[in-house]
């Protein structure tokens, strides 16, 4: 069956190609991101930004070598600096954002770690001079502004749980410079409306559609074990008949497991690889001969409790996302 996409990529031709024109977007654009300053604001960024030799500050690149521990340590400094702001609101938002950050970074391979310190390494002249000096006098601004800050942490927690091919993190990581910059120069509307809204849609759709093709990667090789295992030619099972072939690790498998509480239960899992929240699958069991249906969502180690009557059950599988 032919894909629009080979399974290393994320993203097909047709949303790669509306990456690019909203990459483009903005490359006429000069958004540097460069707030203007006072000397107290400069001194603290560039105690920030210092080099363990003291011979000057840390470049962009240098900054994104820093270990884990380093980059904690001077996060956590600079949300002391922020704390000392004196917009208590806009400090705490910035504050929210730092935190944010300091727990998405371990989570992330060395690629993606290093690719969003750059961003935060971008950002933060912007959010010191924001912790500061607040987003903006005006009440409806200010909240547009915290706004951009949390469709930032939703564009980074997004990408985050997701394999990116050389092609489409270039341009991931184009836009959110855009997205940066626009903040940067508080035009936090446009950051909302031009980048941020349109690359969380490009993605939302496009994750859709990888879920669906990687579940029905997952359905296949669920259909070839059990016609290799069993010799049946369609997804089913008979339970409780089949479950002594099913206790290895496999496509799918059935397993007991006690419980503090002593009691022990049966399980049914189904390996699900590259799909990022296993809770949104459903097991959709029917039986044969009662009728019964019963769906099983999956929890977050992609398994769900097996408490069915006897039966021979058609077994599909249900990209259903929970709210």
């Amino acid at each position: 069956m032919e894909t629009s996409a080979p399974p290393d990529e994320f993203f097909d031709a047709e949303f790669l190609s509306e990456l690019e024109e909203l990459a483009h977007a903005g490359d006429a654009l000069d958004l540097r991101g460069d707030a203007e300053f006072s000397s107290g604001l400069h001194a603290r960024l560039a105690a920030f930004l210092a080099s363990p030799d003291g011979s000057g500050e840390l470049s962009e690149d240098e900054f994104a070598g820093l270990s884990s521990q380093q980059l904690s340590e001077r996060t956590t400094a600079f949300v002391e600096m922020c704390r000392a702001g004196g917009a208590s609101g806009a400090s705490r938002a910035v504050e929210n954002f730092v935190v944010f950050f300091q727990a998405l970074i371990p989570t992330l391979g060395v690629d993606g770690a290093t690719e969003i310190t750059r961003v935060f390494y971008k950002l933060a002249p912007t959010l010191l001079h924001i912790a500061y000096n607040d987003f903006s006098s005006n009440a409806d601004k200010r909240g547009e502004g915290q706004k951009a800050l949390r469709n930032l942490e939703r564009v980074l927690i997004e990408i985050s749980a997701i394999r990116l091919a050389p092609l489409e993190s270039t341009l991931i990581f184009r836009s959110i410079d855009q997205l940066t910059s626009f903040i940067g120069v508080a035009e936090y509307t446009m950051a909302n409306d031009v980048i941020s809204s349109q690359l969380l849609s490009i993605i939302e759709r496009n994750k859709l559609q990888r879920a669906l093709f990687r579940l029905m990667e997952a359905e296949v090789a669920v259909q070839r074990f059990v016609r290799d295992r069993l010799g049946y030619s369609t997804p089913r099972l008979r339970l409780p008949d089949d479950i002594p072939s099913l206790g290895n690790y496999a496509p799918i498998r059935i397993f007991n497991e006690t419980a503090a509480d002593g009691m022990t239960r049966e399980f049914i899992e189904v390996q699900l690889p590259d799909l990022p929240v296993l809770s949104d699958v459903v097991i959709n069991l029917v039986g044969e001969e009662t009728g019964g249906h019963f769906e099983l969502r999956l929890d977050a180690l992609g398994s769900a409790e097996l408490d069915v009557p006897p039966d021979t059950y058609q077994l599909g599988l249900v990209y259903d996302p929970s709210d």
